[in-house]
């Protein structure tokens, strides 16, 4: 019998392609099964994510309030969310990248709940304001000789209104207490020697704590420490910011990265060669924009 070596081999070798095309087109429907799956989950999820944002936004057009600080407080979160939404929309999404998005919609959330809740306390004290109000006014048409008396009654009202509005616009700025400032004769490693002798002293310190508040955005914040001399000049003059049409001199800038803690900051200034600390009065004022945080005195003998 007469063997054909070539012919067996072709065959083997023919064998072994088919199967391995056949593993590898196995292999290769299974990821695009995959693929697909997680492409239709994330598409899902981004359109699921880009509704809720929506929703949030829908919710927030919807409210209308007569104060300004509240009107602030929703446009501000309404920024917030609308921003997010944009980046769900034009970006590439990943299931990590949408994960990151939805913490930050817990955080909206939360945010959201807060000012829609001092929305509604707001509208029921207006409510119950009005019907006092009205009450006001049927007592005035029902007892003439006390017209007077529900007038003032009715400026009472007013007054509590604008109370109201206004302490809700002063609860989102920031805050400071314990505002302490003394005259340096000399700093160790343990501790800051004070002095009230004004030959004895060239540098001031000035200490304070920025206080929580849940009203306020947290962020970088740009603190400026302002002290004047007797004659009402900044010593140690570091220069100018402008607040719109106001401009403040400052003696030091204190960077803050707020994060709606309670922080305790200090500066040490150190008066100019040219102007020492003389006797008299002192006044250290503490500035956050164009507002005035607080301020103190110190007196130099």
């Amino acid at each position: 019998m007469i063997v054909i070596p070539h012919t067996y081999n072709y065959r083997l070798i023919i064998g072994s392609l088919v199967i391995a095309f056949v593993v590898l087109g196995s292999y290769s429907y299974l990821n695009y099964d995959k693929l697909e799956d997680y492409t239709s989950y994330v598409a899902q999820e981004k359109k699921l994510l880009e509704n809720e944002l929506s929703e949030m936004i829908t919710r927030y057009d919807k409210v209308q309030v007569d104060s300004e600080a509240l009107s602030i407080m929703l446009e501000q979160s309404k920024f917030k969310i609308a921003r997010i939404l944009d980046s769900v929309k034009t970006l590439q999404p990943s299931a990590a990248l949408l994960d990151l998005y939805r913490s930050k919609i817990k955080g909206l959330h939360k945010e959201k709940e807060k000012v829609l809740g001092l929305v509604s306390k707001l509208k029921k004290e207006n409510e119950r304001l009005a019907l006092k109000g009205e009450k006001v006014e049927q007592d005035l048409l029902i007892v003439k000789d006390v017209s007077s008396t529900l007038k003032v009654k009715n400026k009472g009202l007013t007054s509590v209104n604008n109370k109201l509005s206004k302490k809700i616009k002063d609860a989102s700025h920031l805050e400071i207490e314990e505002l302490n400032a003394k005259a340096v004769k000399r700093i160790t490693r343990k501790r800051i020697v004070s002095t009230d002798k004004s030959h004895k002293a060239n540098k001031l310190h000035v200490e304070f704590t920025v206080s929580k508040n849940k009203f306020v955005e947290e962020g970088e914040k740009d603190i400026y420490i302002q002290i004047l001399n007797p004659n009402n000049n900044v010593i140690a003059d570091e220069g100018v910011v402008s607040f719109g049409k106001q401009s403040l001199i400052y003696s030091k800038k204190i960077k803050l990265d707020y994060k709606n803690e309670d922080v305790n900051l200090d500066a040490i200034i150190i008066a100019d060669v040219d102007q020492p600390l003389t006797e008299g009065v002192y006044f250290v004022n503490i500035f956050y924009d164009n507002t005035r945080l607080g301020t103190t005195s110190i007196t130099l003998k």
